[in-house]
């Protein structure tokens, strides 16, 4: 009996961008909160109005919670796919670290924003939202690169468009595994899909549509 494939490390150095952007937020709020208001806004409607204010305290456990709680998710993925059919040797979890340790400083960058709203105006919410966006992109090209060095390709790489989206009519399923990462993605060959996609997304137009009109 063949000796089975070793399983790559999934928790990685990059695990630890995420402490060290903690450390960060720490020192750099010290300094910013003293002399500001008790209550900071911390929530925005659709044209940059403050609607929500949160105390000091309440505040600086949003900061480090939401992006430790964000770190945890995404690790947990990587560790419960890992040995699985979509990924038995463990190399998709491994090459998904960079993504997640620059996730993870985004979300404190973006948590940051209220901070940056205080003291610049919208353009600090828009830094703050660009910066988070920057470091999503960053980490994905960083995964892709890893995943391709890593020989993560799939035989079905040419029903790919742009890489990214699954287009294949010869194929019955609505949900495959993802070429690139973990998890499933719609096969945009079939209506269905698209309906499953206007269904998933309309959560998020509703929110929207609600926030706008207030």
């Amino acid at each position: 009996m063949p000796e089975a494939a070793p399983r790559t490390g999934w928790f990685s150095p990059w695990d630890l961008a995420p402490l060290a952007g903690s450390l960060a937020v720490l020192g750099f709020l010290h300094g910013m909160l003293a002399g500001l208001p008790d209550l900071l806004p911390t929530h925005f409607d659709a044209v940059g109005r403050a609607n929500c204010w949160t105390p000091h305290g309440t505040y600086l456990v949003m900061v480090l919670a939401i992006p430790a709680i964000g770190w945890l998710v995404l690790l947990c993925t990587g560790w419960a796919f890992a040995g699985t059919s979509q990924d038995p040797e463990g190399r998709k979890a491994s090459a998904l670290a960079p993504l997640r340790g620059c996730t993870v400083v985004g979300l404190q960058v973006l948590m940051l924003a209220p901070m940056a709203v205080v003291r610049l105006g919208n353009a600090g919410l828009a830094l703050s939202m660009a910066s988070f966006l920057l470091l999503i992109g960053f980490g994905i090209g960083l995964m892709v690169r890893s995943m391709k060095q890593a020989g993560q390709e799939t035989p079905d790489a040419e029903c790919y468009r742009w890489g990214l989206f699954y287009v294949n009519p010869d194929d019955p399923a609505i949900w495959v595994p993802k070429r690139l990462g973990l998890g499933w993605t719609l096969n945009f060959a079939h209506g269905r899909s698209w309906v499953m996609l206007g269904l998933l997304l309309l959560p998020i137009f509703l929110v929207m549509f609600l926030t706008r009109s207030r």
